[in-house]
C-alpha cells in the first residue's frame, strides 16, 4: 500500500475516533483506497471486455460475439447483417453500430465472413452500404477451424438468458492474420496483419518443431521496411511506401 493511501486511512480512523456524539460510525465507506480499487476495475473490464482481444483466438469480444451469433444463425444461407446485430445482441448490449462497424472490419479481411452486397472498399475508404441492404453468413474456412462446443468454454451472457463462449478453439492464428488495433487504459495493443498462406506454412513449421520468422504484409499491398520492426515488440517501427504510376500531365494513379 502506498504511503498516501496510509496516510489517508489514519486520517479516517482519526475522524471516527473523534466524532462529535463519541459514537462509532459503522457501515461507512471509506474513502482512502476507493479510488485505487475503482480504477483497477474499470481498467479490467476496458481490457478484457472491449478494447484488447484475447490471445487465444486474437478476438475481441465484439468480434467473438459476433462469429458465435453466426454460427448460431447458420444454415448454409446468407442472413440480412441487420438481423445478425440484432441477434449479436442477445449476448452483450453492445450499440448496434458498434456491431455493425465490427462486422463490416470482419468482412473485410476476407477470411472468416462470405459477403454479398456493397460491403465498402479499403482501398477507396469508401463505406459499406446499410446493414439491411448486406449480407453475410460464415465462411467455410471459419466454420472449419473456429468452432467446437466440446472443447469451448461457455459463460453466461450479461442477463444470464443465453451462454457464450469464453474463448472460441480457433485451430489458425487468426490474431497475426487479422492484425488488431486497440487502446484500452493504460495500455494499447496494435499488431499488423500477416500473409495468410505464410501462416499456414510457419503453423507446419511450428508444428514440426522447426524456428520460423514471419514478417506482416498487408492487403493494400506496397512496399514495406521491415528493418526497425524489432519482431513486433514495444518501439518497432514500419516505414510503408506506395505504388504510383504517373498517368498524364495531371493524373498520379496508386496502385498498391
Amino acid at each position: 500500500m502506498s504511503e498516501e493511501n496510509e496516510e489517508g486511512l489514519e486520517r479516517d480512523e482519526e475522524f471516527n475516533q473523534d466524532n462529535e456524539n463519541g459514537e462509532q460510525l459503522e457501515n461507512v465507506i471509506q474513502v482512502s483506497g476507493m479510488y485505487d480499487e475503482w480504477f483497477l476495475d474499470y481498467a479490467s473490464y476496458v481490457i478484457l471486455e472491449r478494447a484488447v482481444p484475447h490471445v487465444n483466438d486474437g478476438l475481441k469480444p465484439v468480434q467473438r460475439r459476433i462469429l458465435h451469433s453466426l454460427r448460431e444463425l447458420d444454415d448454409g444461407r446468407f442472413h440480412k447483417v441487420a438481423n445478425a446485430i440484432g441477434n449479436t445482441m442477445k449476448y452483450h448490449p453492445h450499440g448496434d453500430a458498434s456491431i455493425g462497424d465490427a462486422m463490416v472490419q470482419i468482412g473485410q479481411k476476407e477470411i472468416m465472413l462470405d459477403m454479398q452486397g456493397n460491403w465498402g472498399n479499403i482501398l477507396t475508404g469508401d463505406r459499406a452500404a446499410a446493414p439491411r441492404y448486406i449480407e453475410t453468413k460464415l465462411s467455410k474456412f471459419a466454420l472449419d477451424i473456429a468452432f467446437n462446443a466440446k472443447t469451448t468454454n461457455w459463460l453466461a451472457s450479461y442477463d444470464g438468458r443465453n451462454k457464450e463462449p469464453e474463448t472460441l478453439p480457433v485451430k489458425f492464428p487468426l490474431l497475426l492474420a487479422q492484425g488488431v488495433e486497440g487502446i484500452a487504459v493504460g495500455l494499447a495493443c496494435k499488431i499488423l496483419p500477416h500473409n495468410f498462406v505464410e501462416l499456414i506454412e510457419a503453423s507446419i513449421d511450428i508444428l514440426k518443431g522447426k524456428k520460423t520468422q514471419i514478417l506482416p504484409d498487408f492487403q493494400t499491398q506496397g512496399m514495406a521496411d521491415f528493418s526497425n520492426y524489432n519482431g513486433g515488440l514495444r518501439g518497432g517501427k514500419v516505414k510503408v511506401r506506395a505504388r504510383i504510376r504517373k498517368e498524364d500531365a495531371k493524373t498520379l494513379i496508386i496502385n498498391e
